[in-house]
C-alpha cells in the first residue's frame, strides 16, 4: 500500500482554491455532492487528473442531489480541467512510501484542505 502524496503535502493552491470555492458555494455543511456524487474520484480520492472522466460519466452518479448542488460540482470539475496537468499528479519518481522525500515543485504553494 502506498502513502498518499497529497495527504502529506496538501493540494496545489489552484486545485485547493477550486475545491474551497465549491465548499463555500455548497454552504460548507453538506459536502456529500462533492465527495460521494459524480466527482467522488476527484475530491474524495484525490485523483485530480480524473476530472474529464467524471464529467463524461456525470449523469451516472448524480444520485438524489439537487440541481444547484450538481451545478457546483460540475463547475468544479470543469475548472479543474484548466489546471496544468503537472499539478494534478504526484511526482513521477515518488516511491509510494516516503512523501517527505519528494517535495512539490519549486514555487508551488500547497494547501491542506482536510
Amino acid at each position: 500500500m502506498s502513502l498518499c502524496w497529497f495527504c502529506h503535502w496538501g493540494w496545489p493552491e489552484p486545485i485547493a482554491n477550486i475545491y474551497l470555492k465549491a465548499v463555500r458555494d455548497l454552504g460548507g455543511h453538506n459536502l456529500s455532492p462533492l465527495h460521494f456524487g459524480p466527482a467522488h474520484s476527484v475530491w474524495e480520492d484525490e485523483n485530480f487528473d480524473n476530472a474529464q472522466w467524471c464529467l463524461d460519466n456525470f449523469s451516472k452518479y448524480c444520485r438524489d442531489y439537487q440541481d444547484w448542488e450538481l451545478a457546483i460540482v460540475r463547475r468544479s470539475l470543469q475548472e479543474l480541467l484548466e489546471v496544468p496537468d503537472e499539478l494534478k499528479e504526484w511526482p513521477k519518481d515518488y516511491d509510494g512510501n516516503h512523501p517527505e522525500l519528494f517535495p512539490p515543485p519549486a514555487g508551488v504553494k500547497m494547501v491542506k484542505v482536510r
